[in-house]
């Protein structure tokens, strides 16, 4: 599969996602408003933030499309709210020391349904969820820190580590280990995963009542200190003994999480409000195509991605892998190709070395599987080191994620790539209207398959309509509709569609996160193909 023109793109959309503007770190920006006392925070692949809003007993949604000043409140039945965390199919996971309860918020039907997970709770203060989907809680009165097991549906109850006074807020990295924020003894606790949850570390010093704690993607730990009124970072590199104060000024904040960016987000509870630190604009960034691959277990699914260095210096042992928790059975394997014939170079998981000033790298990237996966939206580490620190791309879904099934039957696979009249990933709607191309290749199973829109779960100001085109004038064969079904993709079409694009409102320049989704799905709404343009009005 010839893609020397996808990578081209690949870095048209990489450009794209730089051009966003990134503010250096202390910057302090607010979001939305009407909050009171909100106490717990967390954010999700996509960039949405969610707050504990304890005084109003509710859970609140903060969008981050159109500049986070949408908000939306989940679920129902709370007191106070206090602990927040989301997992990556957007499910809500809650902390009701009202209740003495741990809930979870389902993303499926819109965040109406609400569940109680566990039981035995004593003002349980915190939660986190990692990759498997077991819940850890900072249960403050009884100073324990427990697990709710996800196996079994959330029945099962245990009890993590011990020494804690008042522990108020847990986080887990991509190893399972657990950090603490233990409030009684002004410290922050590791609790290491290996060999079951026994060993606890404590963790640099200097804390006073901490009541927040969130681990990056380099597993730095960063920590509300609510009586110092600060957000401190306890650099992962050299164990965990260097503190960095990167944000103060707040009056008694609570919560703290950061995202995939590493943009810092902080409950500032006593000033009623939730706070934004933006991170330092990465050095590195990465993009795949094609952005979705649909085979049977058994045979690989290979994708192209690129990797450039915007800084001024090299970067070193630049390589690509799968998050912390990938899907079970699934393994990936990368090797350096030549962009222009897209030849396979170097040696297979060999990392490499990427020079500064828009240096570029581009890869082939394989993923096998034991058994069957459905992972929409999947992030990849891109990652590189630069003098023992690690240098990671952010996270840009439909940019850097791929959308990935593994069957156990045969199963259609569609190639797919967008074009826009810019040449640069991005419909520009100035004149409130806009069209971009969207050619297609089966490469497996031939399937009923239909053509539609999304927004990735966004809320954007923007209709869409669509039609097989002509391949040769992109012409439409037909009216434009809303989607378009092919009663048969048969193995080897390649179809071409057009995508006619109206702006009803306002959307600022942010490809990250406005973006049009153009997916192939079959009878039962299973992805067999996808690709997406970043859409503006500016």
């Amino acid at each position: 599969m010839k893609l020397s023109a996808g990578l081209l793109s690949a870095v048209a959309l990489i450009g794209c996602a730089i051009a966003s503007p990134a503010s250096q770190a202390q910057t302090i920006v607010t979001l939305a408003s009407g909050f009171k006392y909100p106490q717990g925070v967390a954010v999700d692949g996509s960039g949405n933030v969610f707050v504990a809003d304890t005084a109003n007993g509710v859970v609140k949604e903060i969008l981050a499309t159109g500049g986070y000043t949408t908000v939306n409140t989940l679920g129902s039945g709370l007191v106070s709210p206090q602990g927040i965390a989301v997992d990556r199919s957007g499910n809500v996971f809650v902390g009701d020391p009202g209740n003495d309860a741990v809930f979870e918020i389902l993303a499926a039907g819109g965040y109406v349904t609400v569940k109680t997970l566990g039981s035995g709770f004593t003002y349980p203060y915190g939660v986190a969820v990692d990759g498997s989907g077991n819940v850890f809680v900072a249960d403050t009165l009884s100073s324990t820190v427990k697990e709710i097991v996800a196996a079994g549906g959330y029945t099962t109850v245990n009890t993590l580590g011990s020494g804690f006074s008042y522990p108020t807020a847990v986080t887990v990295d991509s190893s399972g280990n657990v950090f603490v924020a233990d409030a009684g003894n002004n410290a922050v606790k590791e609790i290491v995963a290996s060999g079951g949850y026994v060993t606890v570390n404590t963790l640099a010093g200097g804390f006073n009542t901490p009541n927040g704690v969130a681990v990056d993607g380099a597993d730095n730990v960063f920590v509300a200190d609510t009586y110092n009124n600060a957000i401190k970072e306890i650099v992962a590199s050299g164990g965990y003994a260097t503190v960095n104060t990167i944000a103060d000024g707040f009056f008694l904040l609570t919560g703290v999480a950061v995202d995939g960016t590493g943009d810092v987000f902080v409950a500032d509870t006593f000033n009623n409000s939730i706070k934004e630190i933006p991170s330092a604009p990465s050095a590195l960034f990465a993009s795949v195509l094609p952005g979705s691959r649909s085979v049977e277990i058994g045979h690989p699914a290979t994708i192209f991605a690129t990797m450039i260095n915007i800084g001024t210096s090299n970067l070193d042992n630049c390589q690509v892998s799968l998050p912390g928790f990938p899907p079970y059975g699934l393994t990936l394997n990368f090797q350096t190709t030549n962009p222009t014939t897209n030849a396979l170079t170097g040696t297979p998981d060999t990392p490499v070395t990427i020079p500064g000033n828009n240096g570029s790298q581009s890869f082939v990237i394989g993923f096998q599987g034991t058994a069957v996966v459905n992972a929409p939206g999947l992030p990849l580490n891109f990652t590189c080191q630069q003098s023992n620190a690690l240098v990671t791309a952010p996270v840009f879904p439909g940019v850097n994620t791929v959308d990935l099934f593994l069957s156990s039957t045969p199963v259609a696979d569609v190639i797919a790539l967008a074009a826009t009249a810019s040449n640069d990933g991005t419909v520009h709607l100035s004149s409130g209207s806009g069209s971009f191309a969207v050619a297609s290749d089966n490469i497996g199973s031939p399937a009923a398959i239909t053509a539609a829109i999304d927004y990735n779960g966004a809320t954007l100001p923007v209709s869409a309509l669509i039609c097989q085109s002509n391949p040769a004038t992109g012409s439409c064969l037909a009216s434009p509709t809303s989607s378009v079904t092919i009663g048969n993709f048969a193995t080897g079409a390649t179809p071409t569609f057009s995508v006619f694009l109206t702006a009803t409102g306002s959307i600022s320049f942010n490809p990250a996160d406005s973006r049009v989704f153009f997916r192939f799905l079959d009878t039962s709404g299973a992805e067999h193909g996808a690709t997406s343009v970043a859409v503006t009005t500016n």
